[in-house]
């Protein structure tokens, strides 16, 4: 079974923030607010030995506030991601993770999602062993 990341991240904002909608497609009629926009930015990936890679995906988390208090909305919630979006459960560590206030009233916030990954084997290792008893 393959593992969305963006699944991982929305589940993980959907738990810190129960009733707050999450798109990860722009909205023809608009994003509601407050709301959490959600999309990857770039994938790197470094490779090792053994065919093992280290990818590095980067994303990034727009929230819109509520209009009625953005300041205030946006602190508490750039608060919250500080002290509880530390990893995405059973799967990897957040890393680098920055924010910022825009002048259009938007919270930004970019991290970086490492894993280590090696290619999987489906080849028959052994398929009988013969063993000769001697005694």
């Amino acid at each position: 079974m393959k593992i969305s990341i963006i699944e991982l991240i929305g589940n993980q904002l959907s738990k810190l923030f129960p009733t707050v909608p999450i798109y990860r497609e722009n909205q023809r009629e608009g994003f509601k607010e407050p709301s959490f926009f959600v999309e990857k930015i770039t994938s790197k990936i470094q490779p090792g030995m053994f065919d093992i890679q280290l990818r590095k995906y980067s994303y990034q988390i727009i929230y819109f506030p509520d209009p009625q208090q953005p300041k205030t909305d946006m602190e508490i919630v750039e608060e919250t991601l500080l002290d509880s979006f530390v990893d995405l459960i059973d799967f990897a560590t957040i890393r680098n993770r920055e924010f910022n206030q825009s002048e259009d009233n938007t919270l930004q916030f970019t991290f970086e999602v490492w894993i280590r990954v090696h290619k999987f084997d489906s080849t028959i290792k052994q398929q009988r062993i013969d063993i000769k008893e001697e005694y």
